[in-house]
This record gives C-alpha cells, sequence and structure tokens, in this order.
C-alpha cells in the first residue's frame, strides 16, 4: 500500500510542522505503508538522506519539486496529484490545502492535517472544509490538534463526520529514555557540577515562555537553566536577555537527532507558553509528546490546550508569564517529579501519543485499512482523547 505526505515546506526545516510531516510520515510507515514525501529538497544543501537519517526515518523515499512548484500552492498541487495519482496511491497524507483538495478531487483517499487558527480568513481553509462534503469525491479527513478548534472547523462548515481530534505524536524509540544514557552533553554552568538541570528545548519565541524562564533563573541562582533551540535571531535575542546570568546557558539550535540527550540528562523539563497567544487554547506542542517520552519531569503553564491532554500525575503546574510561579513549580517537579507513579503516568501517555498510533487514527478516521501485520499489533489504536474526555 502506497503514501504520500506532502508539503510545501522544506524538508528538514527547523520549525515543528517540518518536523511533524516526516515524524507522521514514519508513522504510517511503521505501520506497513511504502512512504513517499513530496516537497521541496532541504535549503541548507543537505541530502534528502541526511535529513531523513537524522530524524531517525532513514526508511522514507523523497521526491522533491522544483522552483516553479514549490513557490505556487497550485503548481504544487497539480504535481503532487499527478504523481500520487499515477503510482495508484492507497492514501494521501497532506499538510498542504490544495494538495490534499486536488488528491480528494482525483479520487485518492486524502487527509488533510491543519492546525489553522480560530478566525483564520484563508480562502483555501474554507474550501478544505467544503471539501469534505463533497457528494462524490469528498475528502476523507481533516485532523486537527484540539477539540476546539474541530468545533470551530465543524461551525464553518466541515462535515462532522470527517473532522477528528490526533495530537502531535512522539517517536518513542527516539526520545524514551535508555538504560545507559551515555555521556551528559549539557556545560556546567555556575552553580557547578551537581546543580540541578532545567531544560527548554524548542523555539525561542517570547509566547513560548522564555522572558518567564529567565526571571526564573535569577530567582534560582543554584539551578542552571539551558534553553535549547530558537531561529539565529531569536537566540541572539535571549543571550541578550541572560546577559549576566551565569546560571543559563543558550547553545542554539542542535541536530534533531542530538534533542533526546539532553531531555535525558534534565532534572526537570520546561513547557510553559504564556497566556497572550490565542494558541493557548488550542496547541498541542512536538515537545510535549517528547518530553513525556523521557520520562523526565515536567513543569507546565496552566493553560486550556496543556490541561486538555496533562492531568497532576504528568506534571507539575505554574501561572503562564510568571516568574515566582515557575520557580516555586521548578521547586516541586525537583522533589516529586521522579516519584514511579508519576514517571509510569507520564510514559503511558507518551505512548498514547506514538506516530504510529497518530497514524491509524488517520486511517482509520479516513476509512483507509491499515496493512494487515501491523493493524493486529496497533489493535487498540483509534482516534485519541484529550485527558478532559478519557
Amino acid at each position: 500500500m502506497k503514501l504520500f505526505a506532502l508539503t510545501q515546506v522544506p524538508l528538514g526545516g527547523p520549525r515543528a510542522h517540518a518536523i511533524n510531516v516526516i515524524k507522521t510520515a514514519g508513522g504510517f510507515a511503521r505501520l506497513g505503508f511504502e512512504v513517499t514525501l513530496l516537497s521541496p529538497p532541504p535549503e541548507d544543501g543537505r541530502d534528502a538522506g541526511e535529513v531523513l537519517a537524522e530524524h531517525a526515518e532513514p526508511g522514507l523515499r523523497a521526491v522533491h519539486c522544483d522552483e516553479r512548484e514549490s513557490k505556487s500552492p497550485e503548481r504544487f498541487a497539480s504535481w503532487a496529484r499527478e504523481i500520487a495519482t499515477s503510482n495508484d496511491a492507497s492514501m494521501v497524507y497532506a499538510r498542504h490545502f490544495h494538495g490534499g483538495i486536488a488528491c480528494a478531487e482525483a479520487g485518492l483517499a486524502s487527509v488533510v492535517e491543519t492546525h489553522a487558527y480560530i478566525g483564520d480568513t484563508n480562502p483555501i481553509l474554507q474550501a478544505t472544509f467544503s471539501a469534505t462534503r463533497h457528494p462524490d469525491t469528498p475528502l476523507r479527513l481533516i485532523s486537527t490538534i484540539s477539540q476546539r478548534l474541530r468545533a470551530h472547523y465543524i461551525e464553518r462548515g466541515a462535515d462532522p463526520a470527517r473532522v477528528a481530534v490526533v495530537p502531535d505524536g512522539v517517536d518513542i524509540e527516539q526520545f524514551g529514555r535508555p538504560s545507559n544514557t551515555g555521556p551528559c552533553p549539557l556545560p556546567d554552568l555556575a552553580p557547578g557540577p551537581d546543580a540541578p538541570r532545567v531544560v527548554y528545548c524548542g523555539h525561542l519565541y517570547d509566547w513560548k515562555g522564555i522572558p518567564a524562564i529567565i526571571d526564573a533563573a535569577r530567582l534560582r541562582p543554584g539551578l542552571a537553566f539551558h534553553l535549547v533551540g530558537g531561529l539565529p535571531e531569536d537566540i541572539d535575542q535571549t543571550r541578550s536577555q541572560a546577559a549576566g546570568l551565569g546560571n543559563v546557558s543558550v547553545p542554539g539550535r542542535v541536530a534533531y537527532r542530538e534533542v533526546p540527550p539532553r531531555l535525558w540528562h534534565a532534572d526537570v523539563l520546561l513547557l510553559v507558553p504564556g497566556a497572550t497567544e490565542p494558541s493557548k487554547d488550542w496547541t498541542s506542542p512536538v515537545k510535549l509528546g517528547e518530553y513525556l517520552a523521557s520520562s523526565t519531569p515536567i513543569v507546565a503553564s496552566n493553560i486550556p490546550a496543556l490541561r486538555d491532554w496533562l492531568n497532576d500525575e504528568h506534571a507539575d503546574w505554574c501561572e503562564p508569564d510568571d516568574p515566582a510561579s515557575l520557580a516555586e513549580a521548578i521547586d516541586r517537579a525537583l522533589k516529586t517529579g521522579r516519584d514511579p507513579e508519576r514517571v509510569r503516568a507520564r510514559t503511558a501517555l507518551a505512548e498514547r501519543l506514538s506516530y504510529p498510533s497518530r497514524a491509524a487514527a488517520m486511517c482509520r478516521g479516513a476509512g483507509v485499512k491499515i496493512p494487515a501485520e501491523a493493524g493486529r499489533s496497533l489493535s487498540g489504536a483509534g482516534a485519541l482523547s484529550p485527558m478532559s474526555r478519557v
């Protein structure tokens, strides 16, 4: 069974969208599909095989569009549809509205994943909602990450039977803590080599809670804070904000394969987006599953979107944008975060968020049969639900 994964984002880009496409495609491959990624080539000149190996997905195939197709959604959609139809695709997974609709109109079983905000006025988004109600060749499924987004899409005309909530996933094999984690990649900071290590991995936008983390570091000089990731301009800004703090390290972006050891060697992981972004009501961060799989204690912002997926066993809570509350939550996590019951709860939730389970939920939502061998091993994997609905 052949599956084609579509994205107009260059392969291996730094944003969560690009990671999610590769890893979700890998989830379909683990179900037994023969998976081909259709995308522009990597922007940094790397070979596709190198990018896929870095993401622990060497079994995927990649085919790249040319420059004209990479700059036009309509051209990209036409190119992708031609490849998928001429190769007898069993299913199409698209992080591309035009491509998903075009493949559905060609009679292919097509799923579009979107995290489009409430109130997004993009006409192609509205066309995607309408495509779920086509009388002959409907878009099989819209996959999104929040019940709030699902309700909004339905309100705007999407067929309720064709909109499913499937949160961002995690590669358990890549991020699960091994019995021997090897040498520690985190540098020693001013508090000394025995100082507890508080780690954030991800983009360094202010709305991700970075100012609150830096202010919390001022309140806890005995802890070592490591802020890993970010785009160049955000790295520079964060280093400027942390100037003079000897207990804060901002190493910049690292290769994706280097992220798991940083999670394993942390004492606390931070997932603390602020309360000013609308996405506080529906975000499902890629790092959520990665943090859970590492089994490391987590401090999370008390925002609706994270409360949908986590409970008090999984995380210690802080008020968003409040450095004092964050510092106190870190103290609590250091004391009780490694209690066995809490470790088991985090690991169990990570298993539910695995990429094969994510892919299986999309298959079932789209009415596509999972290849038999994987279907037996994932017989219980269906649509996922927030904690509040379990």
